[in-house]
């Protein structure tokens, strides 16, 4: 099968499949039979999938189930676009195999419906990685602050440490467990993240012995590490062990990011046994990438199994990453952070401009050459509530104005990640179709953002 680019003619589902050759005539979706095949065919990965739509009849062939879920998805926004599609022929696989999204419960509760109407729409374009930060807590610059006032949570039901589930808002672990087994259904890879050694007021409100005097409590005290992981080792099995875990894998994410750099040495021995504890329980490891940052000869763990996520490049050179041996993925601070009503990064994300410019081997100021891109997983934006919740005039902001700012990064970067850039790509004409499409069914969420 030989297909060709045709840039004038685009289909309105949103990312743009990869390959698309239109032919004569249209296809009444709701008379069409849908005949789907599994093949044994490499060209397709583990996500592509072909589509013929001709009149009356759609057929898709992918090699797996998750192949033939993206078509779904396609064939899903060609029916909420018309009763009639354009015939022809569609090729489509990803460019990046991690097409993800952060979200931080930590600073402001998020409900589980959310969550679930968050997963759905990632499906729904095509983005694989939901990333849930579980703990974090309000930022202070100075060690001398009454931490005692300030914002800290975890968002978990614990057995281990019942005094460290958050009283403001939490997710039980059966319901935890659910909504990974559901998100996994739609192709959704959950990666939940306890973030430490710095974010960690959680942490040492329940153990203050373990608070640094030094850079403040937030901060734990890693002259105390080795005590410290004999007290977060019992945690992290609550959630990673057993018959039913309440993660089910494959991916644990640690933070590790924003420790002082004075205890450097001691910043990279807390991550090592981190990353090894975590590893015995079978999980695969994620941090934030902080090694420049913390550059010291103390050796820590790395290899293709360990990702890395690079958020600012002096806090972890990519090219550095890269040749330790990890697996990265790219989440550039200046492009891909949306921090609502905080007055810095991004209320919005500049959708234009990364649907214009950006793709994931742009980390910062460097690319991925590509020797090495067989080692950059992808990408993924973000969303952090610094502001916990509140405007600058003290009024709370809610899921719905989340929603509003998410929803047009599923878009544009769901794109991006699923072709990464192409000549002749038309802002105009992607705009409109993003614009024309609502939240799949039985998203509960309602966005009032368009593209301009």
């Amino acid at each position: 099968m030989s297909f060709a680019i045709v840039l004038a003619a685009l289909l309105p589902v949103v990312p743009q499949p990869t390959e698309w050759k239109p032919s004569e005539g249209t296809c009444p979706l709701a008379e069409a039979s849908v005949v789907t095949t599994k093949v044994d065919d490499a060209r397709y990965g583990e996500e592509g999938y072909a589509m013929t739509i001709s009149p009356g009849r759609i057929e898709v062939k992918a090699k797996t189930d998750l192949g033939l879920l993206w078509a779904r998805q396609t064939l899903a926004q060609l029916k909420a676009a018309g009763a009639q599609a354009p015939c022809g022929e569609i090729f489509d696989k990803p460019k990046y195999r991690v097409r993800g999204f952060v979200m931080d419960v930590g600073r402001m509760f998020h409900s589980m419906d959310f969550l679930r109407d968050l997963a759905r729409t990632m499906s729904y374009y095509k983005m694989n990685t939901l990333h849930v930060h579980l703990n974090d807590n309000e930022i202070c610059k100075d060690p001398k602050t009454d931490w005692s006032v300030k914002q800290a949570a975890f968002r978990l039901e614990s057995a281990t440490y019942p005094e460290l589930t958050a009283k403001d808002g939490s997710y039980t672990k059966k319901e935890f467990r659910a909504f990974m087994l559901q998100c996994r259904e739609l192709g959704v890879t959950v990666i939940p993240e306890f973030d430490s050694p710095a974010h960690a007021l959680a942490f040492t409100r329940v153990k203050p012995e373990f608070a640094s005097t030094k850079y403040g409590a937030d901060h734990f005290d890693l002259d105390k590490r080795d005590e410290i992981l004999a007290w977060l080792k019992p945690l992290f099995a609550e959630y990673l062990t057993g018959d039913e875990p309440t993660f089910i894998g494959p991916y644990m994410h640690v933070g590790t990011d924003e420790y002082n750099p004075a205890d450097a040495e001691k910043f990279r021995d807390f991550s090592d046994k981190l990353f090894k504890m975590v590893r015995g329980f079978g999980y695969k490891v994620c941090a934030w990438g902080a090694l420049s940052h913390a550059k010291g000869t103390t050796p820590v763990l790395a290899d293709r199994d360990i990702t890395m996520d690079i958020w600012y490049n002096p806090y972890y050179q990519p090219a550095e990453a890269l040749e330790a041996g990890y697996t990265i993925v790219s989440v550039p601070d200046g492009l891909t952070y949306l921090v609502p009503y905080a007055g810095y990064y991004y209320d919005y994300l500049n959708y234009r401009g990364l649907y214009e410019n950006w793709e994931p081997r742009k980390v910062g100021k460097y690319t991925v050459p590509d020797d090495k891109m067989d080692q950059l997983a992808g990408g993924k934006f973000a969303l952090w509530n610094d502001a916990l919740g509140k405007k600058k005039d003290g009024t709370p902001y809610t899921e719905a104005d989340n929603w509003d700012r998410i929803y047009p990064g599923l878009q544009t970067l769901g794109q991006k990640f699923w072709t990464g850039a192409k000549e002749g790509e038309d802002w105009a004409a992607f705009s409109r179709i993003a614009n024309a499409l609502s939240e799949p069914a039985g998203v509960k969420n309602a966005r009032t953002f368009r593209f301009k």
